[in-house]
């Protein structure tokens, strides 16, 4: 595909009203997170020991039991829902593929697998070379990420590979925005880390999380596509 025609590509599949009544749902729910996320910073209602204060925990869009985090769990688990459906509606290797796709993202997220593998690998061969454990555990995070990268990227490619002249096109649009999952959670992750506890390290977490929740959404709203395209053309078939 020419690159000038990508970004409609990207687009297309929103231009279905109910895939985009879908999609303004997730992110009307993002920006309630994210509204409530800032308003705590900037007015620094997370500091003290009052009711809100006690609360923040649950608006923290970068800790793993908040709002937003099962938020995402629910975002990965839907998508995974529209591949199997799509499979039993009509069955394709891409479903499959894209179905373990985040079925690894949904893991890692869950888990906090990454975060378990930095800290072996810190406590391990990393901790014997590395002085600072900080730095131990985000390059052992780097690690597992690049190794989880290849596994994704080759389902992929394999999704690709076996899938229609659509189906391929939904594969772009599925790694456009893992893509952009990458970009936020690992790029501006690492840079967040280096600016930990500094004054308005939190923009950098916005970015990070906020950046990541959006994407997510976005990939959800493409599985949602997805499902409707095999019903839609189930019932073309059978016109």
């Amino acid at each position: 595909m020419r690159l000038r025609n990508y970004a409609p590509a990207l687009l297309k599949p929103f231009n279905d009203e109910l895939t985009r009544k879908f999609l303004f749902a997730l992110l009307f729910v993002d920006a309630v997170l994210l509204a409530i996320f800032i308003t705590y910073n900037v007015l620094g209602l997370n500091h003290g020991d009052g009711p809100i204060a006690e609360q923040f925990w649950r608006f923290d869009i970068g800790l793993d039991l908040s709002f937003s985090e099962n938020f995402g769990f629910f975002k990965w688990t839907a998508i995974m829902v529209f591949m199997l459906a799509s499979f039993l509606k009509k069955p394709n290797a891409m479903s499959v593929f894209i179905f373990a796709v985040f079925a690894i993202l949904l893991a890692d997220d869950s888990k906090q697998l990454h975060e378990h593998a930095g800290r072996f690998l810190r406590e391990g061969v990393f901790g014997q070379v590395i002085a600072d454990p900080h730095a131990a555990q985000t390059i052992g995070e780097l690690v597992y990420f690049a190794g989880q990268g290849v596994v994704v990227v080759a389902l992929l490619w394999l999704a690709y590979r076996f899938g229609s002249p659509e189906q391929r096109l939904y594969v772009l649009r599925f790694s456009a925005s893992i893509s952009g999952l990458i970009i936020c959670g690992v790029g501006f992750d690492a840079i967040h880390s280096v600016f930990e506890g500094a004054p308005l390290s939190w923009l950098l977490g916005l970015i990070e999380d906020g950046g990541e929740i959006i994407f997510a959404s976005i990939a959800c709203g493409y599985g949602f596509s997805y499902l409707l395209a095999q019903f839609q053309s189930a019932e073309v078939s059978h016109a």
